[in-house]
């Protein structure tokens, strides 16, 4: 089962986690400091909750925030 398939059947909640997760890990091959890895998770999480953004769109508006602050992203 895909990963989308799967977080089709999910609340927004659980969805908001998984983008906090996924940021948090790739935050760190980003080049992100430890503070900035929190910072992008919590948005990414907030962007699923309060926007209703999928996580995958939650994820990519990070990446291009942290390519934009100079990180490696």
């Amino acid at each position: 089962m895909s990963a989308a398939l799967a977080l089709a059947h999910h609340s927004n909640a659980q969805r908001a986690a998984v983008a906090a997760g996924i940021v948090a890990r790739a935050g760190r091959r980003w080049g992100l400091l430890p503070y900035q890895v929190v910072i992008a998770s919590s948005i990414a999480a907030n962007a699923v909750l309060r926007h209703g953004q999928s996580a995958a769109g939650a994820v990519a508006a990070v990446r291009s925030a942290a390519r934009a602050q100079g990180g490696a992203a």
